[in-house]
């Protein structure tokens, strides 16, 4: 009885370490899986063949990039010229510009801008059939919400120059109403001038 239990007990510790090793090695091997993928994701280069590319997720993705992880993203899609060669309805060159319009929409990017995203967006015929239900709704939804955040802008371009246009006016009134101030002032000095010489 002691032999065995002292063999039980010496085969524990080995089991254990072989135990943790093996944890180890499936961890690291998960753990590159995920770095495989986020990096595949992120290529900016899309595989014709594997067109799963979930524009909510790469939205998401995108929204917690810093500045300079955007800017590498911004640097691997192609020109926005397309060539004459390839078709503008080709699924390669509608995810390159897709994925520009998620760029320019994204608040936080270096190149923010509603305006290029919308014209972008406009300039795309979105088809149910070339994109996902759910990648379908979240560019009809980004299209309305361009819309709106566009009208905003251009109303608050002219509520601006309207103010401009105001302080200018207040700005010359005020000018005038010291020149005015001033001509009283000499009216006065010589009114009391005149007052002066004739007693």
């Amino acid at each position: 009885m002691n032999i065995t239990a002292q063999l039980s007990c010496k085969s524990r510790p080995a089991n254990l370490v072989v135990f943790l090793q093996l944890m180890v090695a499936i961890f690291l091997i998960v753990l590159s899986g995920c770095q495989s993928t986020r990096d595949s994701r992120l290529s900016g280069h899309d595989n014709l063949e594997n067109q799963e590319l979930n524009y909510g997720q790469y939205y998401l993705l995108l929204s917690q990039f810093n500045e300079q992880q955007l800017m590498d993203e911004i640097h691997q899609l192609p020109p926005s010229q397309v060539d004459e060669t390839k078709s503008i309805a080709s699924n390669l060159t509608i995810g390159w510009q897709l994925k520009s319009v998620l760029l320019y929409a994204l608040p936080k990017s270096p190149v923010h801008n509603p305006f290029t995203a919308k014209t972008k967006l406009n300039q795309l015929s979105l088809d149910a059939a070339i994109l996902t239900p759910a990648d379908f709704a979240l560019f009809s939804m980004l299209k309305e919400q361009l819309n709106q955040q566009v009208l905003l802008l251009n109303k608050l371009t002219l509520a601006k120059k309207s103010h401009d246009k105001v302080k200018q006016k207040y700005l010359k009134q005020q000018i005038e109403f010291q020149h005015l101030q001033q001509q009283i002032i000499q009216l006065k000095k010589l009114e009391a001038n005149i007052n002066e010489h004739g007693r």
